[in-house]
This record gives structure tokens, C-alpha cells and sequence, in this order.
């Protein structure tokens, strides 16, 4: 017996976690964004004694590739070559060094609209507003609360990039907190440093070496990831700050952000097509048509991007199918016509060869799980 729910479910809060990890990952393939950041890492584990081929191994990049400024590098490779570095570096202070070299100057039109801000207050919303640029892994924000002006960099079960394990986390931590604190002084002086910065992480073995960097008391094993300045700086204006290259610098921002958003791979914009209404799935020729694009360049643009029209609906209809086994009383009638499938039949197998179980199977788990964390409690 069907259930009476609408043949089309409202997507719920785990499944729209699932399809942003998923679009975070398609993204960080994109390449768009200067080699800046790979050429930090190079130098700073080149002086360690690191080889740099393995160091850029799986990147499809080489020293002359990084060493043009013209190269465009993605997320990814920036990403593949840390994980490379992490594993053969015996210390856990490689975030902390490369963060140091990165400066506003790092950053293209980014660190150009930071360095000419009005104020402090300016310079951290406009960090914030044009972040997109500055092929950053981690989400940033700032709060103002009494006398602090607080940056809150995301705890590890926070991060939308997928696959990210320990290691590499808190390297990615390390060089935010490194990267802030240097370009911060960049922008107000030397003089500018944090009243004080918290870790979750335990206290590592290079604390000595954050301390010295930072320039401000430390504190670790904390629920969040807190670097704080003094609130009543935030009126106080940068080294060279100036209000009409500030205007104009921003107008070049807001025109990169833009064709950035517009220039997403079509794997993304595909992606973001089959999930703009749950439920519903535009073929191919459909998708092409709203991307002004015959369906047989649309095949062969994501062919070269490694991906498939057919590979990119089967991921959606995957996690809407998790999703609504485990968070919704659906029948697998239901859930099968929902996802497009003509019978329930159908949807078990392709359920089956997707993730190794039965929908029944994943629903009686997720009770399961329900049950034992209510005795729990």
C-alpha cells in the first residue's frame, strides 16, 4: 500500500548537507585561480628537504607549470599536493610555515581590495565578501562581540570539502590562522596582532612556532576555532587605505566573483541543473538547451572534465534516495517514482548496485540507530 505523501519530497537538511559536499567537491576541480598558493608550499618544503615532483605527484603539474603565472590551478591540486607534503614530512608545523608566505600581494585583486580598505571593519568584510577569490578550503567569518572582533574558522566535522582527514585539517587550520595573521599585518602594520587565538586541537609539538607566528597567547583543546582582535581597532584605518581605489577595486571584485560563478565548469552547472527541484531530472538534450548548447558539445565538454550526464543523475538520485529512507516514511513505491524509476523493482536494483544494500536494509539499519541513541539518552 502507497503512502500518501506528494509524489515529490521536500529535500531535508541531511540530504542538502549531501548534495553541497558533493557540489563542494565538483568545484574544487575547477581551475581558477593563479598558482600562488602551490608556490608557497613548493618553496617552503623544497627548504625541508622535500622533492617537489613527489610533492606535486597526481597534480598534473610540474615546477614551469607552477612557476607561470599564467597557469590556472584548482582547489584540488592545491589539496593533493598538501596531502603529498603531510605524508612525507615527519612535523606537524608545514601549515604554519607555508601560511607565512602567503601575503596580501598572494592574492591578485583580492589582497589589493584588503590593503586599500577604509578601515579594519572593511578590510575583514570585504575578506569576507570576495573569499571566492582566494582559492581558500575553509569557510571564514567574523563576529563582533563587546571589545573582540572574532574570526571563526570551522571545526572539522564543519567542513564541506569531502575526504579531508586529521592530518590534513590541521594544516589547513594552521595555515588560516598563519595566512590571517600575516596578511593582516600586511594591510594595518606590524603592529596588529591578535589579542589571542583558540585551537581545538590538542596542544601540538610546534605550539612554540604558532606562538611565534601569531604573536598572542594561545589556548587549545577549545570548542572552537577563535582569532580575535581588539573591537576597538576596527575603526582604525590600514596603511594604505583609500576610499576611491577601495570603491574601485571592489567594482573588480564583484566583476571576478561574477564571471567566476559564470565560468563554473559544466560539470557543476549540469550538477546544479539535475538538482534544482528534487524530483525533477531534465535529460540531457534539456540541459543543454538552458546552457545554449547542442547536447552532443555538452557530452563532450563533460567528457573532458572527467565526468558524464549519466554518472552526474545517478549521484543525485543516490543521495535523494538515502535521504528519503532515512529521514522520511516514504514507501519504496513512492521513493522509486519520486527518483523517476517506472517501478519499485527497478529501484531496488539500481539502490542495490549503488551502495551494496537493500532500501529495506538501510531504512532497518537507520532504525536501528534511532532506536539505540534514544536508550542512550
Amino acid at each position: 500500500m502507497q503512502s500518501s505523501a506528494p509524489a515529490h519530497a521536500t529535500a531535508t537538511r541531511p540530504h542538502i548537507d549531501r548534495l553541497a559536499h558533493a557540489s563542494s567537491a565538483i568545484a574544487l576541480r575547477e581551475k581558477r585561480f593563479a598558482p600562488s598558493k602551490l608556490v608557497a608550499l613548493i618553496e617552503v618544503t623544497s627548504e625541508l628537504g622535500l622533492d617537489a615532483s613527489a610533492v606535486l605527484a597526481g597534480t598534473d603539474l610540474d615546477l614551469d607549470a607552477i612557476a607561470n603565472p599564467f597557469t590556472l590551478t584548482s582547489s584540488l591540486q592545491f589539496l593533493t599536493a598538501a596531502r603529498n607534503a603531510i605524508r612525507q614530512y615527519a612535523k606537524s608545523d608545514l601549515g604554519v610555515r607555508v601560511g607565512c608566505r602567503l601575503h596580501a600581494s598572494s592574492y591578485g585583486m583580492y589582497g589589493y581590495a584588503l590593503l586599500c580598505s577604509e578601515a579594519m571593519a572593511h578590510t575583514f568584510d570585504t575578506a569576507v565578501k570576495y573569499h571566492q577569490l582566494a582559492n581558500g578550503a575553509l569557510d571564514i567569518r567574523w563576529v563582533e562581540d563587546d571589545d573582540a572582533a572574532t574570526w571563526i574558522f570551522p571545526n572539522h566535522n564543519e567542513v564541506l570539502v569531502p575526504d579531508v582527514d586529521e592530518p590534513l585539517y590541521r594544516f589547513l587550520i594552521d595555515l588560516q590562522f598563519a595566512v590571517h595573521v600575516t596578511v593582516i599585518k600586511d594591510v594595518m602594520g606590524a603592529w596588529c596582532v591578535p589579542a589571542r587565538a583558540m585551537f581545538t586541537q590538542a596542544e601540538p609539538s610546534h605550539a612554540a612556532l604558532l606562538s611565534d607566528v601569531l604573536e598572542c597567547p594561545l589556548a587549545f583543546e577549545q570548542p572552537q576555532n577563535l582569532l580575535s582582535y581588539p573591537a576597538a581597532w576596527l575603526s582604525r584605518a590600514p596603511q594604505l587605505a583609500n576610499p576611491i581605489t577601495a570603491a574601485q577595486v571592489s567594482t573588480q571584485c564583484a566583476r571576478l566573483l561574477e564571471q567566476l560563478r559564470w565560468q563554473a565548469g559544466v560539470t557543476r552547472r549540469v550538477y546544479q541543473e539535475l538538482t534544482r527541484t528534487p524530483g525533477k531530472f531534465p535529460d540531457i538534450e534539456q540541459i543543454a538547451e538552458s546552457l545554449c548548447m547542442t547536447s552532443r558539445t555538452l557530452r563532450r565538454k563533460l567528457e573532458a572534465e572527467g565526468a558524464s550526464y549519466s554518472e552526474l543523475l545517478t549521484g543525485v538520485r543516490k543521495a535523494l534516495a538515502i535521504d528519503y529512507l532515512s529521514t522520511t516514511s516514504l514507501s519504496i513505491e513512492d521513493i522509486a517514482l519520486t527518483l523517476g524509476f517506472s517501478d519499485a523493482v527497478g529501484f531496488r536494483h539500481a539502490f542495490k548496485r549503488w551502495t551494496g544494500k537493500t532500501p529495506n536494509e538501510v531504512r532497518r539499519d537507520r532504525a536501528i540507530s534511532a532506536s539505540s541513541s534514544m536508550m542512550d539518552q
